[in-house]
């Protein structure tokens, strides 16, 4: 399927996600949703415009509704990550940030569904070639070897803690990187999952042509625990999550006062960031 959930996650925690001008980006998420959907679907100008009003109905919802809770979050995770991360400390941040994806995707289903059904089927075959086109890296991850899989999870693992602790010396990356291959790869139950939920929503989106489409049966493909993708999918995706949560707790006892720092520096200014936003 599009990643309308990650779209719309990231149009919505922009202010948390690095962003260099986060208000402005912000502001402008409604025009950069809209902008992917239309390339995903080749959008006309009746479906366009409709498109536009709901989802500034979507996001004037979002700042009233859910970015106090986000500036809560983070102003907790910087409190908890002073002394050093421990696993279910940053299983309950991840916990509520899944929760807001949920709530967001479901609002934003009520808020953009029933444009589905005036979806014709060029524009849905639209969509097919793009979902097939960013599926490319996947395909490439299926096609490695056992050691390159690893290797190409170590590597995007490493730059995503260095963004938020600063560079490794020596030492502690060797020391880092020893532990981070002791994660499960998760990439294979991903993809399987995600193939899966792609073919349920395009097969809703050409039945809606002929029978109609409710925002029930949206939800269950794209955000429901019970379908049968979902539930093989869950297993694996729990057991990542805690084999990371405990990796990182055990990298933080290696991490200097310098990189602790900083990452709760960097918390610390999204929470004002997104204060800024409430308060705007």
């Amino acid at each position: 399927m599009i990643p309308i959930h990650r779209i719309l996650l990231a149009a919505a925690l922009l202010a948390v996600a690095g962003c260099s001008l986060p208000r402005f980006a912000y502001q402008q998420a409604p025009n950069y949703v809209a902008g992917k959907l239309d390339e995903a679907f080749d959008l006309d100008e009746v479906q366009s415009a409709a498109l536009d009003e709901r989802l500034q109905r979507f996001f004037a919802w979002h700042r009233e509704q859910e970015l106090r809770q986000y500036r809560a979050v983070l102003q907790r995770a910087a409190r908890d990550s002073s002394d050093g991360i421990r696993a279910e400390e940053f299983l309950r941040v991840h916990d509520e940030i899944r929760a807001a994806w949920r709530r967001a995707v479901d609002k934003a289903i009520d808020n953009v569904g029933d444009l589905a059904l005036t979806l014709t089927p060029a524009q849905i075959a639209s969509y097919e070639a793009y979902y097939e086109e960013r599926s490319e890296r996947y395909r490439e991850y299926q096609e490695m070897s056992v050691q390159q899989r690893e290797d190409y999870r170590l590597t995007r693992n490493l730059e995503r803690l260095e963004q938020w602790l600063g560079d490794f010396d020596e030492f502690v990356r060797d020391r880092v990187s020893d532990r981070l291959r002791q994660l499960p790869d998760n990439y294979e139950s991903w993809i399987r999952y995600r193939d899966a939920r792609h073919r349920e929503l395009v097969a809703a989106l050409h039945d809606a042509q002929r029978t109609g489409l409710d925002t029930t049966r949206l939800k269950a493909i794209l955000i429901g625990p019970d379908t049968e993708y979902a539930r093989a999918y869950a297993p694996a995706r729990q057991a990542y999550w805690q084999a990371y949560a405990e990796a990182l707790e055990d990298i933080s006892g290696w991490i200097d006062t310098r990189q602790r720092a900083r990452l709760v520096s960097r918390l610390e200014d999204y929470a004002r960031i997104v204060d800024d936003l409430v308060s705007s």
